[in-house]
């Protein structure tokens, strides 16, 4: 137990110790500081790496000096120091922190806590300081020990350091400040002028496009659009309000720098294929056509990529392979333009183009910070270089888009002129046109009294058709007058056939199905043509009654391709019924086979459908001697008339052909083959 005890009190002690010796450490006296101290000068400074959000969840054993030899890791690093106004009266100091995107600021009194945050990732309207994310003021007052903790961030590929922190007196901040702004003074002249010349042209190709609906107003327009949102994206307008609201979100100009760039160089060609209508060249045409695309998918990609999971260093890479790639084909495409186009405008788009690529060469070759071109020090600014070759650029575009317009203009006036021209050719060409037309209009007229008496006979020929129509309908409504006794005749014979045979059930049944045949018979002589459907409900009636006075010995099958709409097809009423009884009555009576049967197929053809009706009786030779006149039967005499009328009411074609089937050369059926070919319901028209 008192080991335990022990151990524990040594625990609590080397717990407290750091503590006592922080508290024991008086931390910087301000008397000290002059002009500026580096962090890695100021005495008791300690950092740790760490996703603490707050100094109270800080890790107090993980704190390492100043002159530690590892550097912060990872976007996370806080720093504790103290600092002690040693002096008689309030001194305000303010701590540079350049190299970080974000920085939580803590400051600890003796009777308060505060706390403010500031820098590049943070909104503008957090800033310390108007001029500097990178600064944040503290007041301090005298005698008063203050404890500070900052935590400082940066996005990812941008690790902290802290080597260039400083701590530095109010005056010395005031004194960069102003020695900034007239550094920057007339880089701010000049990119206002810039921007103002962009924002010009920018407008006036707008206004012409929304006049004129010139396609090449409106890429030039989107490329200046890019070339202004760059040069406001990148934020090259030190101490002016236009730099300011590219800070209102500055991950977002990380993520849009690039791929606007990609999307302008993609409007720049797409200005360029329509200024010197390159679809007269189809091969260059078609390579500008895959650079453009190209451009619009690197872009539109990146851009999207960016906003999934922007990297800092993707950046910097894109930056370098997009420069290798793009600066060497703009320049072959110069020259192939150069060589290869023949247009008067194609000079001012070289020589414009030419100044922007040498400007974009030199601003790749030269450090911007360090102007180092390889030899020697380059003496000019490489952002100047490039912006002045834009400006260039767009002076010799705007020459060739109004030389463009002066082109059209005259071409205008040209084709006016030739109208006018046409006009007055045109009223010489009226005046010899009257005096022929006045001779036409007797020869016209003569032509129409002659016209006249052509229809007034087609007339009396399309009024002689519909009267041979209409006896054709006339002719067909007696044979079908004459069909329908022809078979109740019939029907009532094989009625009283059965009562003969005092087989009462059977003609009972029989009657029966002979009211329901007779009534769909009645139903259907109302009709010029029914639905093949209906035809064979009918042939099924039919069948099922002679199968009565058969009884087992006789069968039969309707079999239709499923392919078939049987109620689309229009036939003439009793158009099957009278071969199937003529195959009954004439082959099936007569035969001594054991098993008479009948099959009515319909099967698909081309231009219609085939029926076939098959039997396996005596066939046409077998019928016994003295009954031969009878296999044709008055029923099919009439059916054959029928068909023929309905073939030259209708655009339908009914053919029937009767083939005998033989098996050994002896009769063993017959089989009806019907064709038919379907157009259209209508009755022909003259």
């Amino acid at each position: 137990m008192v080991a335990y005890q022990l151990r524990m009190c040594l625990a609590v002690v080397m717990t407290a110790l750091p503590l006592f010796i922080w508290a024991a450490d008086p931390g910087f006296q301000l008397s000290a500081l002059r002009d500026s101290r580096f962090f890695s000068e100021l005495p008791g400074l300690v950092w740790q790496n760490s996703y603490a959000p707050t100094p109270v969840t800080l890790d107090n054993n993980r704190w390492k000096p100043a002159d530690d030899p590892g550097a912060p890791a990872g976007p996370y690093t806080w720093v504790r120091l103290k600092i002690r106004n040693d002096l008689g009266n309030p001194v305000p100091v303010d701590f540079r922190i350049p190299h970080a995107d974000s920085i939580n600021f803590f400051v600890r009194s003796e009777k308060s806590f505060s706390s403010v945050i500031t820098g590049p990732y943070v909104a503008a309207r957090n800033w310390q300081y108007r001029e500097n994310a990178s600064l944040v003021p503290l007041e301090c007052e005298s005698g008063k020990e203050y404890e500070i903790y900052i935590r400082l961030w940066s996005a990812p590929g941008r690790p902290f350091s802290f080597k260039d922190c400083r701590l530095q007196t109010r005056l010395q901040t005031l004194t960069e400040t102003v020695e900034g702004y007239r550094q920057a003074v007339d880089r701010t002249e000049f990119n206002g002028f810039f921007l103002g010349a962009i924002g010009f042209a920018l407008l006036f190709s707008l206004v012409i496009f929304l006049r004129i609906r010139e396609k090449m107003f409106l890429f030039y327009a989107l490329y200046l659009l890019g070339i202004a949102a760059y040069a406001v994206i990148v934020k090259t307008l030190p101490y002016s309000s236009i730099a300011k609201a590219a800070y209102l979100d500055y991950p977002l100009t990380y993520k849009l720098g690039e791929p606007v760039q990609y999307l302008s160089f993609a409007a720049y060609m797409a200005f360029g294929k329509h200024l010197l209508d390159t679809n007269q060249y189809p091969l260059l045409n078609r390579v500008i056509r895959a650079l453009m695309l190209a451009l619009l998918i690197s872009g539109f990609g990146l851009l999207l990529y960016n906003f999934l999971d922007f990297r800092y260093q993707l950046q910097e890479k894109a930056f370098i392979v997009s420069r290798i790639v793009i600066l060497p084909l703009s320049v072959i495409l110069v020259v192939w333009i150069a060589v290869t186009v023949q247009s008067p405008i194609k000079c001012f788009f070289i020589i414009g183009s030419s100044l922007f690529l040498s400007g974009g060469l030199l601003a790749v070759l030269v450090d911007p910070k360090t102007r180092h071109l390889f030899w020697d020090t380059a003496p000019f600014s490489p952002v100047y270089i490039f912006k002045t070759g834009i400006l260039a650029e767009t002076f010799f575009f705007a020459l060739a888009l109004g030389y463009k317009l002066r082109m059209n203009q005259k071409e205008k006036e040209h084709v006016t002129r030739s109208y006018i021209e046409q006009l007055e050719f045109n009223r010489r060409l009226v005046a010899n046109e009257n005096l022929r037309l006045e001779k036409m209009v007797q020869e016209r007229t003569e032509e129409m009294i002659r016209k006249n008496a052509e229809l007034e006979m087609q007339n009396q020929k399309r009024i002689k058709s519909e009267f041979e129509k209409q006896l054709a309908e006339l002719e067909m409504k007696a044979l079908r007058s004459q069909i329908n006794p022809h078979f109740i005749f019939n029907s009532l014979n094989s009625i009283r056939y059965q009562i003969l045979k005092k087989d009462y059930k059977k003609a009972s049944d029989y009657l029966v199905r002979f009211a329901k045949l007779l009534r769909k018979i009645l139903q259907s002589s109302r009709e010029q043509v029914i639905s093949l459907q209906e035809e064979l409900d009918m042939v099924s009636l039919y069948l099922d009654m002679e199968r009565l006075r058969f009884s087992d010995n006789f069968s039969y099958d309707i079999i239709a391709n499923p392919a078939i709409d049987l109620d689309e097809i229009r036939v003439p009423p009793m158009l099957i019924q009278p071969y199937v009884e003529n195959a009954v009555k004439h082959g099936l009576i007569h035969s001594l086979k054991p098993s008479k049967a009948i099959t009515v197929e319909i099967s698909l053809e081309p231009e219609g459908c085939k029926i076939e009706i098959r039997d396996n009786g005596v066939g046409r030779s077998g019928v016994p001697r003295g009954k031969e006149e009878n296999t044709s039967g008055l029923g099919l005499k009439i059916t054959t008339e029928r068909v023929a009328l309905f073939n030259q009411q209708y655009r339908h074609r009914i053919a029937a052909e009767i083939i005998d089937l033989y098996e050994n050369n002896h009769p063993s059926g017959t089989l009806v083959v019907l064709t038919y070919q379907s157009e259209t319901d209508q009755p022909l028209q003259e």
